[in-house]
Order: C-alpha cells, then sequence, then structure tokens
C-alpha cells in the first residue's frame, strides 16, 4: 500500500516548494500551512500560494490543502494537522518542510507501516538515525525515540495520544511499564527531565508528548540503522535549533546502497541502538563534545583510506589480467 502523506508547512516557502517538487506521483497528499503571526503574514501568504499551487497543477493526484488562518503553533498545528489526516486515513508518513529523504525512505515507511501495523509495541515509525557512520551490518531496533524528522504512524497511535493524560512528575515517567526492567543513564534522565520541564515552561513542541504517548502505552518505535532523512532546517527560520547538529556533518544518506531491510529481525529495547544515540546526540558525562567529533572524523579518513586501497588495488588486478 502507498500510505498518504502529510507535509506541514509554515513560512518557508522556499523548503516547501523544494519538497514536494520531489514527493513521489503515486500517493495521495495532504499539505498543511500554519496561520501567520504578525511578522510572518507574507511568508506564509507565499506558501500557501505554493501549496495551492502544488494542488492544481497536480492532475490526476489526490492533493488535499488545509491552510490555518490564525497561528496555532507547532503543538497545536501538529494536533490540527494529524487530526485532519486521520478524518480519512489508517496510516500516515508525516514530513515537515525542511525534511529531505532518499529513494528508499517511502518503499522503508511503506514496509513497516503494512508489516507493524497491528503491533500494540510499534507506536511510530523513524525516519531518521544518528548511527550510520557505525560499523556494522544494517539492522533494525526497538528504540525509547520518536525522532520526529521524517516518520510514520498509525490512526491507532493517534488515538492513543489524543486521549493522553499529560506527565505530572519524572518520577511518574521512570516507573512507565516500558522502562520497567530499564537502567537510565545519569543523561538520559537529565535530557528527558530537562525535556518535559520545558514542555511544562511552554517550548512550543510537539515531539516531547508524542514520546511521552509511546512510553505511557508501553510501545516503541521503531528505529532503522541507517537514515532515511536529513534535515535542512537550520536558518533564522527555524522554530528552535538555528544550527546544524555536528552528527549530520557524516550524512551521506544519498549516496548509501541499502541492503533489505525486510528480511531483518527487530532487536528489542533496549539496546546498543540507544546506548549510542544517547552519546551522540548528548555525550556522556565526562566526554566532551570535540572528543566525540575527532573519533568520528577518524573513522571517515580510515574509510576513506581503505576505499583508496580497494581501488588501487583492483586497479593493479585489472592490470595484471
Amino acid at each position: 500500500m502507498n500510505s498518504p502523506v502529510l507535509i506541514m508547512g509554515y513560512r518557508r516557502s522556499d523548503l516547501l516548494q523544494e519538497i514536494l517538487d520531489s514527493l513521489p506521483q503515486n500517493r495521495k497528499i495532504y499539505i498543511h500551512i500554519d496561520g501567520p503571526k504578525v511578522n510572518t503574514i507574507l511568508e506564509v501568504e507565499e506558501c500557501r500560494r505554493v501549496a495551492q499551487n502544488y494542488a492544481s497543477r497536480s492532475f490526476g493526484k489526490s492533493v488535499q490543502v488545509l491552510a490555518q488562518t490564525t497561528n496555532l503553533g507547532n503543538r497545536a498545528s501538529f494536533y490540527a494537522s494529524l487530526n485532519w489526516v486521520f478524518s480519512n486515513e489508517s496510516r500516515i508518513v508525516v514530513l515537515e518542510d525542511d525534511i529531505r529523504f532518499n529513494n528508499k525512505f517511502f518503499e522503508f515507511m511503506d514496509w513497516a507501516l503494512d508489516k507493524f501495523e497491528d503491533n500494540p509495541r510499534i507506536f511510530h515509525v523513524n525516519g531518521f538515525s544518528v548511527l550510520g557512520f557505525i560499523p556494522g551490518r544494517n539492522r533494525l531496533f526497538e528504540s525509547y525515540s520518536c525522532k520526529p524528522w521524517g516518520f510514520g504512524t498509525w490512526k491507532t497511535s493517534w488515538l492513543l495520544h489524543e486521549k493522553q493524560t499529560p506527565l505530572v512528575s519524572f518520577e511518574t515517567f521512570k516507573s512507565l511499564p516500558v522502562f520497567s526492567k530499564v537502567h537510565m543513564s545519569k543523561s538520559f534522565e537529565e535530557k528527558w527531565l530537562n525535556r518535559f520541564l520545558r514542555l511544562h515552561e511552554g517550548t512550543d513542541t510537539y515531539d516531547v508528548g508524542w514520546n511521552y504517548s509511546a512510553w505511557k502505552n508501553n510501545a516503541v518505535a521503531l528505529a532503522p540503522r541507517f537514515s532515511f532523512t536529513t534535515n535542512v532546517g537550520f536558518d533564522s527560520r527555524s522554530l528552535h535549533t538555528n544550527f546544524r547538529p555536528w552528527f549530520l556533518y557524516i550524512r551521506d544518506f544519498e549516496k548509501r546502497k541499502f541492503k533489505s531491510f525486510k528480511s531483518e529481525s527487530v532487536i528489542p529495547f533496549p539496546s546498543y541502538y540507544d546506548a549510542y544515540s544517547d552519546f551522540l546526540e548528548w555525550r556522556m558525562p565526562g566526554i566532551k563534545a570535540g572528543s566525540a567529533r575527532a573519533i568520528i572524523r577518524f573513522y571517515q579518513l580510515v574509510r576513506y583510506i581503505k576505499k583508496c586501497i580497494l581501488h588501487v588495488s583492483s586497479c593493479f588486478k585489472f592490470k595484471s589480467k
């Protein structure tokens, strides 16, 4: 089944145009544009124009556009857009306007959303992974982290999220069933405590509450070993992050040759996927960011030298023949 796609846009018409132009032609497309603030009226109007033009020239393809008249913000916009889509659909692939994907992304999403549709353990399907540079074969993992940079989910997950009561205390968070057999590192506790505190203080983000809904229902995300998506939206128009995370420095996801993921078994949570993810994104106590970056660059250098040696070796073998 070709899963429908939800595109969420706001004020960045150039990025919206790019992602719309790159979408496959055989899917239902939903485009949600959040309403303007006083200082973004012209930018949002341009986003609406881009979305409507795309819909009008998509002959034979189902494209629907919902443009809000007032600004909802990140969390409320996420709620409104998924509520809109799930009034018609049972599954969805979600992309914000600053997400870019490779040619295996939709194949992976369609397969995962079909295979795990009736599995109550899987709440969300990640398109993004931070582990691509680590040596090892292609694998699939259960992960505590429902990453927002391109993902898939189902109406069943959405209904669980809709009726979810908010987190009362951090102690409540630590006692959730999904973490019953997990030893939380200090960095993990500090990271999520900080995120929940910022959410309660009014930080406008949807992913923290979405993660909590998964955990409260003893569910996790399905995480790929290699990334199918990346993020390009780190300029002044970004809501939360105005700088490019250092771990995206290694991203060569467009060039990677993916082997089949359909025959891979899913490694249960907890696993080294989350241990490495926690280290790479937030670093463990006592390890400086520069140290981790130096290790990654050293590994890249070794991999480059290995490629050169293999290339030279193949040339000598060709000449000898």
